[in-house]
């Protein structure tokens, strides 16, 4: 499954006291958490920036896992889905 904006484009997902305080507690940033989480929960995430050191920190999130609670309070923190419903999207 990709993740396409996975940063949140347009809400304030990397402001998200739950992020904020996962990204503290690992010596990352918050963008670097969320990716990991997509890619903890078995997504692609597939985010976009023209900047070539923001492109590295969005690779750079291997060095550190995280734990069960920290991926229910990112997955518990309130948020609106900007695109379809992964759960009942259906494969043409």
């Amino acid at each position: 499954t990709e993740s396409w904006s996975p940063l949140g484009r347009g809400s304030d997902l990397l402001d998200d006291p739950a992020v904020a305080g996962v990204a503290e507690a690992h010596g990352v940033t918050p963008g670097q958490v969320i990716l990991r989480w997509h890619i903890q929960l078995g997504a692609v995430p597939i985010p976009k920036s023209g900047d070539p050191e923001r492109q590295r920190t969005n690779l750079d999130v291997f060095g550190f896992e995280l734990s069960e609670a920290e991926m229910a309070a990112i997955a518990d923190r309130p948020h609106r889905r900007l695109g379809g419903d992964p759960e009942v999207h259906e494969e043409f």
